[in-house]
């Protein structure tokens, strides 16, 4: 019974990582405040070395006259785990896109594969092996986590770049998130059930 149930956990996992890995895990929305985009203007028309100052104290004066607000959305970003790898590739970071892609497709493809050969096929030695590597394989478990968590840092790293406090960034989490994180809880409950009873 327990096998069927692990069994079925590990179809449910892997019916669910398919969504976590190609839709949307993030949407980073960054907006910059008109009010003070505005002043740092005016710093910059009345500090500047260059600028007379008569002309500065009047673009200075004319800029004080002009009333601003709200936000203009300066920078959108959604990218899935698969998007993020491509987005990786292609801008030359082949080392993290092969880590990203290694710890977030390739080892849980690995996994479940292993885990379903074991689970049917309980008696034969290849099952067994199988099993094995699989337990071998569940001890990165936890990389999935630390991979989505590197996925953030690197997207909020280059939205933030060198706009200090002018800018926001404001992050979602999307289905994609969910459906990753549902696949990793089902997929560790999933290897416990298909462990044999121990006697």
């Amino acid at each position: 019974m327990r096998q069927r149930t692990g069994l079925l956990a590990l179809l449910l996992a892997y019916l669910l990582w398919l969504p976590g890995v190609t839709q949307p895990l993030l949407t980073l929305t960054g907006s910059i405040d008109k009010a003070r985009v505005m002043a740092l203007g005016r710093e910059l028309v009345t500090d500047s070395p260059g600028v007379l100052p008569w002309v500065g104290g009047m673009a200075a004066s004319l800029l004080e006259k002009i009333e601003v607000s709200g936000q203009i959305q300066a920078y959108e970003k959604t990218r899935s785990i698969v998007g993020t790898v491509s987005e990786l590739a292609t801008s030359g970071n082949l080392v993290v896109a092969f880590l990203v892609a290694l710890f977030s497709i390739v080892i849980p493809l690995t996994k479940g594969g292993l885990l379903a050969f074991a689970a049917l096929r309980p008696g034969s030695p290849r099952a067994r092996s199988g099993k094995r590597i699989s337990d071998l394989i569940s001890r990165w478990s936890m990389a999935d986590v630390f991979v989505v968590a590197i996925i953030v840092a690197y997207l909020a790293a280059n939205a933030t770049r060198n706009m200090d406090e002018i800018f926001t960034l404001d992050a979602r989490m999307g289905v994609g998130f969910y459906c990753f994180l549902a696949y990793c809880l089902l997929s560790i409950a999933a290897s416990q059930l298909m462990r044999p009873a121990e006697s």
